[in-house]
């Protein structure tokens, strides 16, 4: 008696595929505000370290978040009750993962990560209404205890304006920003451009719009490229365009977590001219040491000039003399002389 053959599986033949539910990721988009962080390759720990750091020193300057007092599981320590059976424990134990829960996603709101689209640069965007205050108290704490808190997580630099990447954007953003710093008091000011898969935008053309914008909002406002009061932080990522305003950028270390707690603080630093960190060259020192070129250059002509001229006027002196004429006449009548008389022998 042969045996039966296998039952096919019940959906061996269905054409339906199944796939996992992805995750809806958030990306960059005008109008966020929070913070640019970079790492080498270690996103997801870049990540991790960057949220324990904003949620520790933001818990710091303006406390936890707000938990939801509604909750009846909030007042879990304080309540006593009576009957405390089986089913109220596990009732109590649902509440409180309920809370915590609760808590993280409080948290998460305060800060959450978004999309940049651009290897080893993490934003995470934030709904505090001003990210370079808690991006300054976190540079300030850890020039002063020089204490290494992170280290996948290298640089963190607060942003103020996300905005589209082309010029009119940029300039009407960065124009309403300009005056919270630039319009009341004259101050020394930088620009560092920065960009990253983009290829529409050129460096000397923001720079030199936004210069002549800061310039306009006081006329006291001047460069100073060693030791800026303000530097004007341009980053552009792709097609949007990230602007913030901060205060000591060179002088910690760029934003750099990693050199600013191993190293001491920069406080004449000279910003260099590099591909990946360029910064706003004087435009009138490029003017004076052509200027200066032009200067050399025409000087040593005019004297090159001047001695040839005053080598034919010496010739030309010393053919004026007296003396000298009379000799070149005598010269003239011995050679017609001889031809005279090379004309008679011939005869």
């Amino acid at each position: 008696m042969s045996a039966s053959p296998a039952k096919k599986p019940k959906f061996a033949n269905s054409k339906h595929k199944f796939y996992a539910k992805q995750n809806k990721r958030l990306y960059l988009q005008a109008g966020h505000r929070g913070f640019m962080a970079t790492c080498n390759f270690r996103e997801r720990d870049c990540l991790r370290e960057a949220y324990n750091l904003l949620n520790h020193y933001a818990d710091e300057l303006y406390g936890p978040p707000e938990k939801n007092e509604k909750d009846p599981a909030l007042d879990d320590a304080v309540e006593t009750e009576e009957n405390n059976d089986i089913t109220d424990d596990l009732q109590r134990e649902v509440d409180a993962t309920k809370v915590k829960k609760q808590n993280r996603d409080l948290a998460r709101q305060r800060f959450q990560a978004v999309d940049t689209g651009a290897t080893n640069c993490i934003f995470v965007r934030t709904s505090l209404p001003d990210p370079v205050e808690l991006g300054a108290r976190i540079i300030t704490d850890i020039a002063r205890t020089r204490e290494q808190k992170t280290r996948f997580l290298l640089r963190l630099v607060p942003v103020e304006v996300v905005c589209r990447a082309n010029m009119v954007d940029i300039k009407n953003a960065a124009g309403e920003l300009f005056d919270k710093y630039f319009l009341k008091k004259g101050t020394t000011f930088a620009i560092v451009f920065n960009k990253r898969y983009n290829n529409d935008l050129k460096r000397d053309d923001i720079i030199r719009d936004l210069a002549a914008l800061v310039e306009s909002k006081n006329i006291k406002n001047s460069v100073d490229l060693k030791q800026a009061e303000k530097t004007i932080l341009v980053e552009v990522i792709k097609g949007l365009c990230c602007i913030s305003v901060l205060d000591g950028y060179l002088k910690y270390k760029k934003f750099n977590l990693v050199e600013l707690a191993n190293g001491k603080e920069n406080n004449s630093a000279e910003p260099k001219d590099s591909k990946d960190n360029g910064v706003i060259s004087q435009a009138t020192e490029a003017n004076e040491t052509e200027e200066k070129q032009n200067t050399v250059e025409n000087d040593t002509k005019q004297n090159t000039d001047n001695k040839s001229y005053e080598k034919d006027d010496k010739q030309n002196i010393e053919n004026a003399k007296p003396g000298s004429l009379n000799d070149n006449n005598d010269k003239r009548v011995a050679e017609s002389d001889n031809l005279d008389k090379k004309a008679e022998a011939a005869k």
